[in-house]
């Protein structure tokens, strides 16, 4: 009767928790990869100094506070500053048309080539909804740079940022050789910072998130031999609604708090990127 009941919740789908149907990883990342090759790398002009937001898991259905206040609080910085939405913007079926309203208060965007660089999350992607999803943000797995100066071609590189999918709880075998093969060559291209993010958090303190909680062991082993050997600096993540912060092989893994209605207390974080990565978490409290 459990299972049955459980089955009936309009927030879980439950072949999709096990088995992915949205397609798979690896239609997702070739679809990806052929809207990221036509619509080009971006190249964000920053200065020396600038911040970075970062919001998860806002699941909107019914309630958005906490989006709503992360993102005017976004929009009224003066600081130069860009944001990371590391996934699960909405929690079921039918939502992307509300979130994305959110995302576009008083028209602050439209796409990832905007201000704010998304991926998915498993509940993006729940009940076929990744060709949804895409229609709205276009691909989940891209890289683009932060550079000072009057033009790319003139001016100085600065950060690397490379997003991935790892909704389904895994990179699969394209996704994987894609990141090996972007990290070899960008090692020594004179970036400050290597910042990756996406949605599934590599270590946990708890079970919140059952099967989907984190990749493969594996799996785990072969990304985090890879992303110490290649110098990446910070690996930020979402998913399992529980800050943490782990130093493993010269690499800071950051999972962020949730943003969504439903916590007890929804945060986000800020980054100041400079010479150094500094970083604080802010309480969305209170809601209203």
């Amino acid at each position: 009767m459990g299972v049955l009941c459980t089955a009936c919740n309009p927030n879980y789908d439950m072949l999709g928790m096990f088995n992915g149907t949205s397609p798979e990883i690896k239609e997702r990342f070739k679809e990806s990869r052929e809207y990221s090759e036509k619509h080009g790398v971006v190249h964000m002009q920053m200065p020396e100094d600038y911040r970075v937001f970062v919001c998860t898991d806002s699941h909107i259905d019914s309630t958005h506070y906490g989006l709503e206040k992360f993102i005017r609080t976004y929009k009224a910085d003066t600081h130069p500053h860009f944001c990371l939405f590391l996934g699960d913007l909405i929690n079921a079926q039918a939502h992307f048309a509300h979130a994305d309203s959110i995302l576009h208060l008083d028209g602050v965007m439209k796409n990832r080539k905007d201000t704010v660089f998304m991926t998915c999350g498993n509940h993006d992607i729940y009940f076929n909804q990744w060709h949804v999803w895409q229609q709205y943000y276009g691909s989940s797995t891209y890289w683009f740079d932060t550079y000072t100066g009057a033009s790319y071609e003139t001016g100085k590189k600065q950060d690397l940022y490379i997003c991935f999918d790892t909704a389904e709880g895994t990179l699969g075998t394209d996704q994987m050789q894609w990141l090996k093969d972007l990290l070899a060559e960008k090692k020594n291209a004179g970036y400050r910072h290597i910042i990756v993010f996406t949605h599934t958090h590599l270590f946990k303190q708890d079970n919140s998130q059952g099967h989907t909680s984190n990749l493969a062991i594996e799996e785990t082993y072969e990304l985090t031999s890879v992303l110490s050997s290649a110098g990446v600096d910070l690996y930020l993540a979402g998913h399992d609604h529980s800050r943490e912060v782990t130093d493993y092989g010269k690499v800071r893994y950051i999972t962020v708090d949730s943003s969504t209605d439903a916590e007890p207390e929804p945060y986000y974080m800020e980054m100041e990127i400079g010479e150094e990565i500094r970083y604080r978490f802010v309480s969305l409290l209170p809601l209203k």
